[in-house]
């Protein structure tokens, strides 16, 4: 079960990568103006939490690359 879940686990990841940036792109085309947010800074952010993570017991790279998308949803939603 774990070698499916590790299988499966980056393409979900993609998945809702793919599914924040058009809901990213579909909410910025909606307003006029072009307004900024956070989403660099909240990856940067999720990386390295993902890192600190990953000493606690999960995978480096599944910990790396859900702290980035945690971090990118979360710096998406809040405005400079």
């Amino acid at each position: 079960m774990n070698n499916f879940i590790y299988a499966a686990s980056p393409w979900v990841i993609i998945g809702m990568a793919v599914v924040a940036l058009v809901a990213s792109r579909a909410k910025r085309k909606d307003n006029d103006e072009k307004k900024d947010n956070y989403m660099t800074e909240g990856m940067c952010i999720g990386i390295c939490l993902g890192v600190a993570l990953s000493s606690s017991g999960i995978d480096q790279s599944l910990g790396i690359s859900l702290g980035m998308l945690i971090g990118e949803i979360i710096g998406m939603n809040i405005k400079k």
